[in-house]
């Protein structure tokens, strides 16, 4: 499957003006990451965006690229949604752990559903920027069957090394790929570097910043097959593993 990282420069609080620079990219992939909140930011003051999947439905269909991407939802909520060409919305999910340094838990209502949805022989979930410190809905995941994560983020620059190491320790510990896409640019208050990833099940980066990538799910299966280390996970002692 042929990955592409899209860093965006997102435009503060105008979905049209970010839909227009969205329809316009030339999406030469299998799927298409695209950061946390692509039409808005990662604003304080949510309007929730009615047009955000009629958009992504038919920009994967023009593409005739598979999508994930984040807006506001209604709740107001922060969600993920992944679109495919000839399905439409097959998962959305929205962030558990809204970031309270920020006052995201004042402004947004959190999720507590993480979906796994099928994408080109993996099976794959996905978090947003802050769920990355919290590996316990990753751990939940990769033992219902999860091999690959996305991770739209709007994550600052001045904890880019957090970002980095996250990202491969969660793929590492849970033997699957991760795909973490952040925005670059800045919004009033703060500044973004990018720093996207692709990290193999073995903790190996594949790639860094905007780009394509190809990955395999047998990658994954090998691996775990291998070395099964998720077999030893002491399920009886955490009352959140299913």
């Amino acid at each position: 499957m042929r990955v592409a990282l899209v860093e965006t420069d997102t435009v503060w609080e105008d979905p049209a003006a970010n839909r227009r620079r969205m329809a316009k990219l030339s999406l030469d992939a299998d799927v298409a990451v695209f950061p946390e909140l692509s039409f808005s930011g990662f604003t304080m003051n949510p309007l929730p965006d009615p047009e955000a999947e009629p958009f992504l439905i038919s920009l994967a269909r023009d593409k005739k690229t598979s999508l994930v991407a984040g807006y506001i939802g209604n709740g107001p909520t922060n969600v993920a949604a992944a679109v495919c060409p000839d399905e439409g919305i097959v998962a959305r999910y929205r962030k558990m752990h809204p970031f309270s340094h920020a006052g995201e838990h004042e402004a947004y209502r959190p999720g507590d559903d993480l979906p796994l949805f099928d994408l080109h022989g993996f099976s794959a979930a996905m978090l947003i920027c802050y769920d990355l410190r919290f590996p316990e809905a990753f751990r939940e995941a990769a033992l219902s069957g999860a091999n690959l994560f996305f991770v739209p983020a709007n994550w600052p620059a001045a904890r880019a090394t957090h970002w980095r190491a996250l990202l491969v320790a969660r793929a590492i510990e849970n033997q699957a790929f991760v795909v973490g896409v952040n925005r670059i640019g800045s919004d009033p208050d703060v500044e973004y570097a990018g720093g996207s990833l692709v990290v193999d099940p073995a903790g190996e980066i594949l790639h860094e910043g905007s780009g394509v990538v190809s990955i395999a799910p047998e990658s994954a299966t090998t691996l775990r097959r291998e070395f099964p280390a998720l077999d030893d996970v002491r399920r009886d002692r955490y009352g959140w593993i299913r």
